[in-house]
C-alpha cells in the first residue's frame, strides 16, 4: 500500500510539472517585427508573441485583447 501511495504521488507531481511547462512554451519567429499593444498595456514584439500570451491569459480565465497596432 505504501509503494502504491508513493507511485500515485509521483504521478501527480509529474503531471503537474508537464502541464505547467506545456502552458508556458510557445515557439515564435522573433524576426517578425509587427509590434502589438495589448489591453494590459504591454507592447509585444509581434503577433505570435501576443497570441501566445493571449492563450496563457485564457487558461487563467482572463482576457487579453489587442488595443492597437504598434507600441503602447
Amino acid at each position: 500500500m505504501k509503494s502504491f501511495s508513493l507511485l500515485f504521488l509521483h504521478l501527480i507531481c509529474v503531471a503537474a510539472f508537464v502541464t505547467v511547462t506545456q502552458a508556458s512554451y510557445c515557439s515564435c519567429d522573433l524576426t517578425m517585427k509587427e509590434q502589438i499593444c495589448g489591453s494590459n498595456g504591454i507592447t509585444y514584439k509581434n503577433v505570435c508573441e501576443f497570441e501566445c500570451t493571449q492563450r496563457d491569459y485564457k487558461r487563467l480565465g482572463r482576457i487579453l485583447n489587442k488595443a492597437k497596432a504598434g507600441p503602447c
